[in-house]
Order: C-alpha cells, then sequence, then structure tokens
C-alpha cells in the first residue's frame, strides 16, 4: 500500500485529520477517534457454528498501530463498538493483551454500545476506561449512535457510512466515508470484517470517500 493521503476538515472550530485509515486525528487534543472495530468478529461467529478465518482482528489492530504511529496520538476514543459480541473477548485474549502491552502508554477511553455489553467484562488489565454511552470534552460530544446533543457537535460511529460512486447508470461502487451534517459527524467503521451502508446527505452536508489510499470530498448533487 501506498502513502496515505489525508484531508484536514475543520469542525465546531476544531482540526480533524480524516485519515484513510478510516479514522480521525484530533489535532487540537492529541486524539484518535475510532469507531466500530468489532474487534473478535471472527470469534464469535465461530462459537456460532460458522465457519470463518483467523485474521481480522490482527489486520484491524495492525491499521490502527499504523494510525497511532503516523498521528503520534496519546489518547485513542473509540465511539462504541470496540468488541463484537459473546465469545469476542475470549478470543482476543492473547491477541489484545499483547497489543496493549506495544501501547502501554495510550490512553483508551470507551463510549459504551450495544456489541460492547453483548461482550462481557473487558480485563482490567487492559486499562480501557468505559465512559457510558457519552462524553464531551468541548467542543464535542462522542457517543456511539448519531444522536444532537445541545451545546455540543456530536461525534459517532453505529451507521458504517458509505457513498455510491457511479461511472455510469447501474454500476455502483460504495465507499467508506466520513459523513458531517450541521450537528452530526459520523465515521467509517474501523474494522476489517464490517460493510458501509449508504448515506443519505442532506443540502450543505459535507462528505469524503476513502479511495484506496486517499480521503476525498464527495460533491453534493
Amino acid at each position: 500500500m501506498g502513502e496515505q493521503t489525508d484531508y484536514l476538515h475543520t469542525v465546531a472550530g476544531q482540526t480533524l485529520q480524516l485519515m484513510a485509515a478510516r479514522c480521525a486525528y484530533w489535532r487540537e487534543q492529541d486524539t484518535l477517534l475510532a469507531a466500530d472495530l468489532h474487534l473478535g468478529k471472527e470469534g464469535t461467529l465461530q462459537s456460532a457454528g460458522i465457519a470463518v478465518p483467523q485474521g481480522p482482528t490482527t489486520e484491524t489492530l495492525g491499521r490502527l498501530t499504523v494510525a497511532l504511529r503516523k498521528t503520534g496520538a496519546g489518547r485513542l476514543i473509540v465511539l462504541g463498538d470496540l468488541f463484537h459480541g459473546a465469545g469476542s473477548i475470549e478470543a482476543l485474549a492473547d491477541v489484545f493483551t499483547d497489543w496493549r502491552r506495544a501501547h502501554r502508554e495510550l490512553a483508551i477511553e470507551l463510549t459504551s454500545a450495544s456489541h460492547d455489553r453483548w461482550s462481557g467484562t473487558i480485563p482490567a488489565q487492559w486499562r480501557i476506561t468505559e465512559q457510558g454511552m457519552v462524553m464531551t470534552a468541548e467542543p464535542f460530544a462522542f457517543t456511539h449512535y448519531p444522536e444532537p446533543l445541545s451545546g455540543f457537535y456530536t461525534l459517532a460511529g453505529h451507521l458504517h457510512p458509505g457513498v455510491a460512486l457511479a461511472d455510469f447508470p447501474g454500476n455502483k461502487l460504495y465507499l467508506p466515508c466520513f459523513h458531517f451534517t450541521e450537528t452530526i459527524g459520523v465515521l467509517p467503521a474501523f474494522g476489517g470484517f464490517t460493510g458501509v451502508a449508504p448515506i443519505s446527505r442532506g443540502p450543505g452536508d459535507h462528505c469524503f470517500a476513502i479511495v484506496d489510499t486517499m480521503v476525498i470530498p464527495i460533491p453534493h448533487r
């Protein structure tokens, strides 16, 4: 993979570096933001008797490491669905412990969501601070579910947003994207074992698609 080209977007007077790695770096607060990692999803499916290969969690953590090294972020805020569900934490026991040991100085905060609750108790040695469903750090409110909060600009996940690019009628390619409305910004799903869902764009919305190693603005039509 070649060098990634990110995009700087100003939101609520703050600078977000939108990264082709499917996360955002809040420059003013040296904080990396990521949503919907769904770590251990393969373990959940395997425990349900579905034969899926190992590997997506390792790939996702590898990309997270690259993003942390690129930005030098000292803090990671996960906007929900860090883990996928029943069996995920057990399946992650060794790989996440090793990853956490390699990032021992990193502060990790999690706004909880349904998949995290289904996953069970997070081991204390992973040092992940669970902040409930919403945490605030002006001017932002961080949460999993994209709902407005008075006095704050909401940054969220959950929707796995995607935008369609078409070169001719009937031929569409859906790409993960960042989607910003007047009051809410939704990050793409970071996890490598996730899909995308088409967004509905309103007048004045900003959309940035991830095309391989680039983040590009998509004009509204």
